[in-house]
């Protein structure tokens, strides 16, 4: 089977993140991905790590046995009124529980492929992408998958999830100049449509995951391909277009292996649902690569790609 080197995206999605697991291993084991470097945010990011880490059958069976208790401490509405009301904490619910889950599944291993994780500070209000090579890494991973209000901020830095930023971290990729781009959200173009919230935190789920990330996610996705298809438009013309640093922009190709079905709840890990995400993503990755065909999808003759820049 022929190589395939790519450039990996995982964004956010809770518990949806298991549509992410059952692609990513059939684009490795059936198609001949290889991953030069990986960027991920949220559930993304945890992904991520042991991908980077070449664990797969440990984050197989991360995903196969992860119980909600695993991910975080749920709490009744009168403690949660407590909580927030007497004992002023940031959150609804405690995620502390998932630090311990990435330390018994990730630490202490070496990183074969490079890999990327982003995390937002409430306090700064910026973004920041920390490498696997940063002593706080394993804790830059937790950060990003704290979905604020759900969960408690961490830290003085009152850091969260890097989605609430970047929910697809392309921009990050893009810098790094990738062979070619392979992006795997855990949520369809389209917002699943959903019941009335019942409570105030349905209301936080549907408003931050469902529809603000959602729409995040589209815009990255958007602007890349708008700029894509700027390059191509410029380099008909005999022209370059050029970033604000002066350097040129190159031709991308990507790869998007999204599900085509609703996804479910964001923090459903019931073990079923978990199953059939984790299947959809195996069917959708092998749709889309059998429709795209065996090779990427290559740039017209002559068009500037991150290996033959425009010339300056």
């Amino acid at each position: 089977m022929a190589e395939r080197v790519a450039t990996l995206v995982l964004s956010g999605g809770g518990a949806k993140g298991a549509f992410q697991v059952g692609a990513e291993r059939v684009l490795r084991e059936e198609f001949g991905f290889r991953w030069e470097r990986i960027f991920g945010v949220s559930v993304g990011a945890l992904n991520a790590t042991l991908l980077a880490q070449h664990e797969y059958a440990r984050l197989m069976d991360l995903w196969l046995n992860i119980r909600e208790e695993d991910i975080y401490r749920k709490f009744p509405w009168p403690l949660v009124a407590l909580r927030l009301g007497i004992q002023r904490k940031l959150g609804f619910y405690d995620n502390t529980p998932m630090r311990k889950l990435l330390q018994k599944y990730a630490a202490g291993r070496p990183f074969p492929t490079p890999v990327h994780v982003g995390r937002v500070s409430l306090v700064s209000g910026e973004y920041e992408l920390v490498a696997n090579a940063a002593p706080d890494f394993l804790d830059a991973v937790w950060h990003s998958a704290t979905m604020p209000i759900i969960w408690e901020a961490i830290g003085p830095l009152a850091h969260v999830d890097g989605g609430l930023r970047n929910v697809t971290p392309l921009g990050d990729a893009l810098g790094f100049n990738p062979t070619e781009l392979v992006v795997i959200p855990c949520g369809s173009e389209g917002i699943d449509t959903a019941k009335p919230p019942s409570n105030i935190l349905d209301v936080a789920k549907r408003s931050l995951t469902d529809i603000t990330l959602n729409e995040i996610l589209r815009d990255d996705v958007r602007e890349f391909v708008r700029i894509n298809d700027l390059v191509k438009q410029a380099h008909d013309a005999n022209l370059t277009l050029k970033k604000p640093d002066g350097t040129p922009y190159v031709y991308c190709p990507i790869t998007m292996v999204e599900p085509v079905k609703p996804m479910g709840d964001t923090l459903d890990f019931g073990q079923e649902t978990i199953r059939l995400r984790m299947r959809h993503g195996e069917e959708v990755a092998r749709a889309v690569i059998q429709r795209t065909g065996a090779r990427p999808p290559q740039p017209p003759a002559s068009l500037p790609t991150p290996e033959h820049p425009f010339p300056t």
